[in-house]
């Protein structure tokens, strides 16, 4: 079928789109200002359908020390920080400036890779692409 190869972008697009509307909702209309709060909602029903999920034996969990979940301790309050700042860029500036200050942030972090740290960038383009029309 012709769209079946863009299917998968599009429907990423959309589903990205639609976030981010009903988090601007959420936000200005409904002036929700707890966005740490809905977060740590979030991740505790996720923990614990987890959980119940490894006593089901639906997924397997192997166990870590505790110096490897520390390890993750300063990553985790950095992406706190993130939804955070996040969720107060998106409450005050109109949404196409904060999907422009949003994706600009990507390229910046890949030109940095590539350029600075000289990584190889492998980015998952083909899934945007269309079909030639013949």
């Amino acid at each position: 079928m012709y769209l079946k190869r863009p299917a998968g972008g599009l429907a990423f697009c959309l589903f990205y789109l639609a976030s981010c509307f009903t988090n601007k909702y959420v936000l200005s209309v409904l002036k929700f200002t707890y966005p740490t709060l809905f977060q740590g909602w979030q991740t505790l029903v996720g923990g614990l359908l987890l959980h119940v999920s490894w006593k089901l034996g639906w997924v397997e969990i192997n166990l870590c020390s505790r110096s490897e979940i520390l390890s993750w301790l300063p990553a985790s309050v950095l992406f706190v920080g993130i939804i955070y700042a996040g969720s107060r860029a998106l409450s005050r500036l109109p949404i196409p400036v904060f999907l422009t200050v949003h994706n600009a942030a990507e390229v910046i972090t890949c030109g940095f890779q590539k350029f600075v740290q000289k990584e190889v960038i492998h980015l998952l383009i083909d899934t945007f692409k269309v079909p030639p029309v013949i």
